[in-house]
């Protein structure tokens, strides 16, 4: 083989690029480029007998190279080779496809020869970005991390799927909330996507922490999850995308019923029109308000019910139509143990959109999305500790928006590009008021008496449009790059609108079959949404959109069948970030505005750093475990001065171990990391002393830690299964600490003293219940 010269392959790159994009339908040429399937139908239409199925030769496989062989077995046989797949005879005229056993330990195997042999997955499945995970496949694929049985297995509390990002390196969790923080970003800095819909409020009580979604674990067949470096076809953040899809049902139908501590859940699904066409709906309520009156709790009155219909009917056998609709509800009345304060919140979220899929021809693909989304908060509430502070909320926000966007892909194996145009149209209305009074000497000695009242009624619109173009080529036998770029303009904002334009670019190299080096660069931008304006902080105008740069590196080896290693390094470099506010001492609050050691946090950048260790093992007889562990550093810069970023863990252990055995399967899932930064206080010395705030987030909580458990058990009822399953979040009842509060007491001596008291996040959260699946 001759020796690749870099000049002449960019140069035959530039010009496979340009011709992907002037003349956008390319005629095929032989079997190259062809489906696989396409090909053995034509092969056995001419006297072979082939026997396999969709799994081993599902539609999307492609002739990857155009073969030597003109016709017979031998033609079939090159044809699946690349794939890793061959015929056996099995009689006269019969061959069946089976896959060929690996064999990086065959003695005498010549590793360079391995490295250049024709690669065995088509152009448009080679996954080139770093950071990506994939969760809830059917079965384990290179960069599985889950399958839908380890999904399902998995201990997360309130049997909440995404919870299952919380396992993966760089994700840093308090444990009660089902948004993390990823690779040190703010929660609100990943986006989540089901069936190509962006979703702008995807938890339920979402001022308690949102410790559940609004997917239904029973809907959810399977998730992309990107920690950094995620394609162009994604805008609008700067860490993270989740991006779900929901199941479809079987072909004779799919029904499910389940109970459990958390809620009441229902689905049904089937086809109809012969095959073609095929319905899912799914409903859910919470038990949370039942539960927690039976447990004689304080914590409250917290509601949530949601639901998701689906319908999809083929056209043809190249087009697809489909409509959806996704409706979630909460409502939560709550008051702390000490009945000072008081909090009701009523939300109301609906997602309705349509797709239109279609294939111009086996080359070229087209989707389209039209989609209305309305969201509605409603919040009231009241402090009353009488002679220290009073105050009262009233804010109602309405937002509304039409997205339509367009998509097209196109290309073969050798070069394949995609672009996508979105725009959006958006209202929204507010109308916020707020009152605080404390008196003198609160919260502590010396505080003067403060009055704050504010009160604004706004009603922002505008437009929001983006647009993407990306190219994917093989550069070489070993050597796969995708460039792409992203162009997005937000006009709703009061200062005249904002421009944004995101390069990425990406790199997959195989060193051999087994190893994988990706690198990933890209600028990625996040504008606010019109539904996050901060009026409860007094600010009433749109900031202009916030900036990450990521660098990220990673190498990723598979020792055996089931063994695989993965370390990532990467870099993340903020600019223009907006002000936010926190709760300096306790951020597990019902009315923030409301507390005195609310502060604005004004960042002028920050630097994210880390270095991500995994180690995956799976195995079906009878175990399988995972390892992970985290190094990094979350820090941003306030007054010249840099400091840790208030979810920041710098080392975090990660790991879970399965056994499934007949009907019986038990899962324990651990995690570890470095405690979260958190704000002392000291008192001063003196005839006169004075508490003072230390530097903020200059020390740290207790490290914390978790070990999870979920076991269950499988029986046949009729024609279907039930499932019984018990879980415990924080099994072992370990005190994590979330938040600390400073009061001044007077010991009778002469010398007051200052007593921190520390709170902990839930500790031993059991869940049960029943699946019947019929």
């Amino acid at each position: 083989m001759l020796p690749v010269r870099p000049c002449a392959s960019a140069f035959r790159a530039l010009l496979l690029l340009l011709a992907g994009v002037i003349t956008p339908v390319v005629g095929a040429t032989g079997y190259a480029g062809q489906p696989v399937r396409a090909v053995l139908q034509e092969l056995q239409s001419a006297g072979i007998t082939l026997v396999y199925n969709d799994e081993l030769v599902p539609a999307e496989l492609r002739v990857l190279t155009e073969p030597v062989a003109s016709a017979g077995i031998a033609l079939v046989d090159e044809i699946l080779a690349p794939h890793r797949l061959k015929t056996q005879s099995v009689g006269p005229g019969t061959w069946i496809i089976v896959r060929v056993a690996a064999d990086a330990g065959a003695p005498g195997a010549s590793q360079v020869s391995r490295r250049l042999a024709a690669p065995a997955t088509a152009l448009e499945e080679v996954i080139v970005t770093a950071s990506q995970y994939n969760l809830a496949r059917a079965a384990p694929e290179g960069r599985t991390f889950l399958t839908q049985d380890e999904l399902r297995r998995l201990p997360k509390m309130a049997d909440e799927p995404l919870r299952a990002v919380h396992r993966l390196p760089g994700a840093a969790s308090n444990g009660l909330s089902g948004l993390a923080h990823i690779r040190g970003g703010e929660e609100n800095e990943t986006e989540i996507y089901l069936d190509g819909m962006p979703l702008l409020e995807p938890f339920h009580l979402r001022n308690f922490f949102s410790p559940v979604s609004v997917l239904d674990g029973e809907i959810v067949a399977d998730l992309d999850v990107y920690a950094g470096g995620f394609p162009v076809d994604y805008g609008g953040r700067m860490s993270a995308v989740i991006d779900a899809r929901s199941v479809d049902p079987a072909a004779d139908g799919s029904y499910a019923v389940g109970l459990s501590l958390y809620h009441l859940n229902a689905l049904a699904g089937s086809t109809f029109a012969d095959g073609r066409g095929r319905w899912l709906a799914s409903a859910r309520r919470s038990n949370l308000s039942q539960v927690l009156n039976l447990a004689e709790s304080d914590l409250g009155d917290p509601r949530y019910i949601d639901s998701f219909l689906k319908a999809e009917y083929d056209l043809d056998d190249r087009t697809t139509v489909a409509a959806h609709a996704l409706y979630a509800e909460d409502q939560v009345n709550i008051n702390n143990s000490g009945q000072t304060e008081f909090a009701r919140t009523r939300d109301r979220n609906i997602y309705l959109w349509t797709t239109l899929e279609h294939a111009w021809s086996d080359d070229l693909r087209a989707r389209a999305l039209l989609a209305w989304t309305g969201v509605e908060k409603d919040r009231t509430g009241t402090v009353d500790d009488a002679g220290r502070i009073s105050g009262a909320v009233s804010d109602q926000r309405d937002a509304n928006s039409v997205l339509l966007r367009l998509e097209v892909e196109q290309g073969d194996d050798s070069l394949r590009w995609r672009a996508g145009l979105d725009a959006a149209l958006l209202t929204a209305d507010y109308v916020y008021a707020s009152r605080l009074e404390t008196t003198a000497g609160y919260p502590f000695p010396g505080s003067s008496a403060e009055t704050l009242v504010r009160d604004a009624a706004v009603a922002p619109d505008g437009s929001q449009t983006g647009a993407f173009v990306a190219a994917r080529w093989r550069i070489s036998t070993a050597l796969t790059g995708e460039l792409g770029l992203r162009w997005d303009n937000q006009t709703y904002d009061r200062v005249g609108g904002g421009t944004q334009l995101s390069p990425r670019a990406n790199l997959l190299y195989d060193l051999s079959p087994d190893t994988q080096v990706r690198a990933s660069w890209g600028r990625f931008y996040q504008a606010q949404g019109i539904n996050e304006l901060q009026l409860e902080d007094g600010v009433g105008n749109f900031f202009q959109a916030q900036r990450a740069d990521h660098f990220i590196l990673s190498i990723e080896h598979n020792f055996a069948e089931n063994l695989s290693a993965r370390i990532e390094a990467y870099y993340k470099g903020y600019q223009e970030l907006k002000p936010r506010y926190e709760n300096l001492f306790d951020p597990l609050v019902l009315l923030p505005e409301l507390r005195t050691d609310r502060v604005r946090v004004a960042p002028t950048d920050g630097l994210v750093r880390g270095v991500e260790f995994l180690l995956r093992n799976r195995s079906s007889d009878p175990w399988g475990w995972w390892l992970g562990y985290t190094w990094s550093r979350a820090e941003e810069t306030i007054d010249r001065s840099d400091g840790p970023r208030s979810w920041d863990q710098r080392h975090t252990f990660n790991g879970g171990i399965s056994w499934n055995r007949g009907p019986w399967d038990l899962a324990l899932a651990g995690t570890w990391h470095t405690g979260w930064p958190t704000t002392a206080a000291a008192l001063t010395t003196g005839p006169d002393p004075e508490v003072v705030v230390g530097a903020r987030n200059a020390a740290r909580f207790a490290d914390f830690s978790s070990l999870d458990l979920r076991a269950g058990y499988t029986f046949d009822v009729g024609a279907g299964q039930v499932l019984a399953f018990f879980e415990v979040t924080n099994l072992l009842g370990l005190k994590n600490p979330c938040c600390a509060e400073y009061t001044v007491v007077d010991t009778g001596t002469g010398s007051p003293e200052l007593r921190r008291s520390v709170d902990y996040w839930p500790r031993f959260v059991p869940n049960l219940g029943v699946l019947w699946k019929f």
